[in-house]
């Protein structure tokens, strides 16, 4: 069998699989808690316009910022730059790049083998808690693999458009007869403009406030929460398989250097 065959029918027997699943799991030990704060504040400030109309006194004027106001406006802070100005911005964008690394990653170590490849599409009855939070771990991971990596890919645009913007203009340098019809402007535009889910008004698919804009929300909204539930799926695995295991061996006196390393520990439970 080629090494090609292996990692089609078998990957976990392959020494790469085991290498991207290393980065998959310590990538999201590193930036777990950065993941489940921006997923949740995202998918908040999908509706920011209607928490902003909603905090604003009707009737009433004055200097003083209103309360709900002032708390809209710092989570947006908390989002865009980590309450951290221009500095926190560049590291949010350079933190999104490692969501795209846990996207990438996650797709490869979610595929189990040409044979059970269906299987890992849902989640399964009678297959035990543990079982169950890894299925529920890698569908999740699978179905919203597309909105994670947008995410993550706009949100270091965002944090950091220079290169991008650099990136774009040596693929297609800019020229008067390209002026306005360059395709990679079209793709940054649209990269930025995706990432907030706010699209009435330009006539695709919503022209105006209604139930296609409502619906296009509510989808942002929702699947903004994907990464903050791999985060906890997460670690509720990672608590299950190597943290537990150790405090049993301590408990009964084993050797505990022994093999218990995290590696070690994930790889003895089969993943």
């Amino acid at each position: 069998m080629t090494y090609w065959d292996r990692w089609i029918r078998q990957p976990q027997t392959t020494w790469l699989r085991r290498a991207i699943f290393q980065i998959h799991l310590w990538t999201g030990i590193a930036i777990g808690l950065y993941v489940l704060l921006v997923s949740v504040t995202g998918s908040v400030l999908v509706y920011r316009n209607e928490l902003l109309r909603a905090a604003t006194p009707a009737g009433k004027s004055g200097d003083a910022v209103p309360l709900g106001i002032w708390l809209v406006f710092k989570l947006m802070e908390l989002h865009d730059d980590l309450l951290g100005g221009r500095t926190g911005r560049s590291i949010n964008g350079i933190a999104a790049l490692f969501v795209v690394v846990l996207a990438c990653t996650g797709l490869v170590v979610w595929w189990p083998g040409s044979k059970a490849w269906r299987r890992s599409l849902t989640v399964h009855r009678n297959v035990g808690w543990r079982r169950f939070m890894w299925e529920l771990h890698s569908m999740v991971g699978f179905w919203t693999f597309g909105f994670i990596l947008l995410f993550g890919l706009s949100g270091a645009y965002l944090g950091n458009p220079e290169p991008f913007q650099n990136f774009a203009d040596r693929i297609q340098p800019p020229t008067d007869a390209n002026i306005g019809t360059r395709i990679v402007d079209d793709f940054i535009y649209w990269l930025a403009f995706l990432h907030f889910g706010r699209i009435n008004g330009i006539g695709i698919p919503c022209s105006g406030p209604g139930v296609c804009d409502q619906t296009t929300k509510f989808v942002w909204a929702l699947f903004g929460l994907a990464p903050g539930a791999m985060f906890v799926t997460g670690v509720v695995m990672w608590w299950n398989r190597v943290v537990r295991t150790k405090l049993r061996r301590s408990l009964r006196g084993g050797d505990v250097g022994e093999g218990s390393d995290v590696a070690a520990a994930l790889r003895q439970s089969g993943v």
